[in-house]
């Protein structure tokens, strides 16, 4: 069984070089000492500048910037404030012009001791 990720956690662009940082949307519920996060609070959370992912005269490309899409496979035992938890295996798609769907991902929950179903 996967970690439940919170605000600690460190998500990564499709292309390993853009992080994003999610901004907790419920901070009643902490896990492993911060705000746990839920699957549908990565929509709109911003990608910091570092996306390799660039425009060149072939390709309109452009850099993630931000998550498009809830993280998936989410928690189907653990909810919080009704939504399900977010686990260290989402997988959320981001804005650049090609997404890979499912690209970005999570190298680090934030915690690894309170772990949840999917």
């Amino acid at each position: 069984m996967p970690p439940i990720c919170n605000i600690n956690a460190v998500i990564q662009c499709p292309h390993q070089g853009g992080i994003a940082k999610p901004v907790p949307k419920q901070t009643v519920v902490n896990i492993g000492g911060a705000p746990a996060l839920r699957a549908t609070d990565m929509p709109g959370t911003a990608i910091l500048p570092g996306c390799p992912n660039l425009p060149t005269p072939a390709t309109p490309n452009v850099p993630c910037s931000v998550v498009v899409t809830p993280a998936m496979p989410a928690s189907t035992k653990v909810f919080i404030q009704g939504q399900p938890a977010m686990l260290s295996t989402g997988l959320m798609t981001t804005n650049c012009v090609a997404p890979i769907p499912n690209g970005a991902r999570v190298s680090f929950p934030g915690q690894t001791t309170v772990i949840a179903a999917s």
